[in-house]
């Protein structure tokens, strides 16, 4: 009889003798985990070729596996090994593994079975080359199956406590908490056993042992829970004959870092290779490696705009790691050569600069994905978190053409820089991995993210850009409905454009929930509710959008708006010129904080900043300079902008919501409530904030108000 052991490693033994002439062939073994893992439903070979030879077309693919099973018959003297049917399955009178014997006892409760199965990590060690659909495969498997293991550690420990086996609870619970030393539950319940059997020193000693593993191995705060269970034991110890009150044994001191969560920062990766035209590629690994990391669970990750602050500056990973308010940093180094890729990457610990990890990866371009899901997985073991089932599910993992993931690193790379001018260009870049690739999902995300910015950015009418968005998002989620990204960019459309607020909740909320460390998604969440009003709601997610990506300057931008929206402008002012210091060139970020000094009285300050604004924002931010000249008396001035707008623009071009706002600064109701109406019809792209405008103030008791947000959705 043959049997498969998948834990712990992967080997093919025969009445229980290991069969030595199979250990090196890693893809027979391969495709024997997959058709255990895939059980009596069995798996097409369609399935099993694009999990082991993804590189292969099709009639070579198929052409390898009937080898491969030609192979296996042969060697393995089992003409027999597969069932006679369409999908391929193991043939149960023939091999057995013990994944199957692990789920048979999962499935009916036999906790003690599950756990006699489990001899370590699914496929520990484990790797076939050129195989990414398999190594991801492998590491969701890994996780689900050591989630299983846990569970039924816990059961077994809680049920010898409900008969009375003490002594057996506390071996149940010290092998979950062997198994998860970071794992409060388990933490927790091991002390609670020990204190069962006396053994209450035992109990508070391990209490200590994992307030500081908390604290010094991830640089964050202990579950209270542990301390609350510690503090009972010393109470009931304390009134026990014999022990004096002072004999409490103290937990560990707190930790004084500011990085109370598990948190790493991800620090641009430098290309090495001597050639400027890489940095696309040196730079999308590292986007890659904070949107893969990120999805780790229990792992807050620092957004890329803070990251990428400190490209190209020889700071101290501690001087960095501080300012992020981080207790890791990852850093790292990138070559490519022809079709050959060198990467080097380090983990450093924020408290002393030590090297925690570090590896070096040369393998072939084609690769990179493998990599990726290679490096998160030593993050997690590293920092003892546990891995999500999406490690290794990003960008490149939804194309195997080399070229059309190049075309999706240089679209996120201009689309990053944002001008008008980048944004094309990142169409142009997405486009192109779309014509190689037609079904690369996050190349239609980012097609669809680039349009929005343009339709809301650019100098032209968005229906072009926002029609692209529409079919773009739609074709990205109609693909793979996991892009966070593609979910955040349907959110958007909805509320900016469409005024479905509903809606627009619905798909914040599953991207929230797909990538919890996708700043933007926060972002975009936090304005959405602002425009509604929900101005506290709007300020607990900004704040920790901000807290995600302290660096970038929209974050502090859109905190301080919801300040302004408040009527807080001192509170507003400081986020403001937070943001203004970290993007001097963001006009929407000077005109902010003029309205912040508006609201102060301090019109100077205010002009200046309006001024600022308008230079690099066109006729809008004329508009709205023309706002801030009539609110401060400056009527004709104003005026004179105005008429110049309407005298030089296009029509089609007019910044309508725009020059609502000159109007209701030249106290001109009609005219404001005339260019609102524009707005509404031409469905401009800012309308959705009018609520949120404090400009528009002085409309609020004007029945065309109500009338205008009813129809918008939103209440009066």
């Amino acid at each position: 009889m043959l049997r498969i052991r998948t834990f712990g490693g992967c080997r093919l033994e025969r009445d229980g003798t290991p069969l030595d002439e199979l250990s090196g062939q890693r893809k027979s073994l391969a495709a024997l985990a997959l058709l255990a893992g895939a059980g009596p439903r069995g798996l097409t070979r369609e399935s099993l070729t694009a999990l082991l030879w993804p590189d292969s077309d099709e009639e070579r693919a198929r052409t390898s596996l009937k080898q491969l099973v030609h192979s296996l018959r042969r060697q393995l003297g089992a003409p027999d090994l597969l069932l006679p049917a369409g999908d391929l399955r193991l043939n149960p009178e023939w091999v057995t593994s013990d994944l199957t014997e692990f789920r048979d006892a999962a499935s009916r409760g036999d906790h003690e079975a599950v756990v006699q199965s489990y001899a370590g990590p699914f496929l520990e060690g484990f790797y076939v080359r050129g195989a990414d659909g398999f190594e991801r495969w492998a590491a969701e498997q890994r996780a689900a199956l050591a989630r299983e293991f846990a569970r039924a550690l816990e059961a077994l420990a809680e049920e010898a406590s409900r008969g009375g086996d003490a002594r057996g609870a506390v071996g149940w619970w010290r092998r979950l908490a062997d198994a998860e030393p970071l794992n409060a539950r388990a933490a927790t319940g091991l002390m609670r056993a020990l204190d069962a059997v006396g053994e209450r020193a035992e109990a508070l000693q391990h209490a200590r042992t994992f307030q500081s593993s908390v604290r010094e191995e991830i640089g964050g705060e202990p579950d209270p829970s542990v301390e609350k269970l510690a503090d009972e034991i010393r109470r009931a110890q304390s009134r026990m004959p014999g022990v004096p009150s002072s004999g409490r044994v103290e937990p560990a001191p707190p930790n004084t870092a500011e990085a109370p969560r598990t948190s790493l920062a991800v620090l641009p990766f430098a290309n090495t290779s001597g050639d400027a035209e890489d940095e696309h590629f040196s730079d999308g690994l590292t986007d890659e490696l904070i949107g893969v990391i990120g999805k780790i669970g229990g792992l807050t990750v620092t957004g890329r705009t803070s990251s990428f602050a400190f490209k190209g500056k020889a700071l101290d990973v501690r001087a960095i790691a501080d300012s992020l308010h981080v207790s890791s940093v990852l850093e790292g180094s990138v070559r490519r050569s022809g079709g050959q890729l060198k990467i080097g990457v380090q983990l450093v610990r924020a408290t002393d600069g030590a090297v925690v990890w570090s590896e070096t990866y040369d393998r072939g371009t084609q690769e990179i994905f493998v990599v990726q899901a290679e490096i998160a997985t030593a993050i997690a073991g590293a920092l003892r978190v546990r891995l999500g089932p999406a490690i290794g599910s990003r960008a490149g993992s939804a194309t195997r053409d080399l070229l059309a993931y190049e075309h999706y690193l240089k679209g996120r790379y201009f689309q990053n820089r944002v001008s008008e001018d980048d944004l094309r260009r990142a169409v142009g870049h997405f486009e192109q991995a779309i014509a190689r690739d037609p079904d690369y999902a996050h190349a239609y995300a980012g097609l669809a993210d680039a349009c929005l910015l343009l339709a809301i950015l650019g100098d032209r009418a968005p229906a072009n850009d926002l029609s692209r968005v529409r079919t773009a998002v739609a074709r990205a989620l109609a693909l793979d409905d996991t892009i966070a990204e593609a979910h955040t960019s349907l959110a958007s459309v909805l509320f900016g454009f469409d005024w479905n607020w509903d809606a627009a909740a619905s798909e914040f909320e599953k991207a929230i929930a797909l990538d919890p460390g996708y700043g933007l998604a926060h972002q975009r969440y936090g304005l959405f509710l602002m425009y509604q009003g929900r101005l506290d709601e709007a300020q607990a997610v900004l704040e920790r959008a901000r807290g995600l990506d302290p660096l970038a300057a929209s974050a502090s931008m859109n905190l301080g708006r919801v300040h302004l929206s408040a009527h807080r402008p001192d509170k507003a002012v400081p986020l403001l010129l937070a943001a203004v210091e970290l993007s001097p060139r963001l006009a929407l970020a000077h005109e902010q904080l003029g309205y912040a000094y508006l609201q102060l009285g301090q019109q100077e300050n205010a002009l200046r900043a309006f001024r600022q604004a308008a230079t690099s924002s066109g006729v809008r931010g004329s508009a709205r300079l023309a706002y801030a000249l009539a609110a401060t008396r400056h009527v004709g001035e104003a005026r004179t902008i105005v008429n110049d707008i309407l005298r030089s623009a296009r029509p089609d071009l007019m910044p309508s919501f725009a020059l609502a706002i000159a109007y209701a600064g030249l106290v001109d109701a009609d005219a404001a409530f005339e260019w609102l109406e524009r707005a509404y019809v031409q469905r401009d792209a800012f309308l959705h904030s009018v609520k949120a405008t404090a400009a528009f103030d002085g409309l609020h008791a004007d029945p065309r108000w109500a009338a205008l947000l009813w129809r918008m959705g939103l209440s009066a």
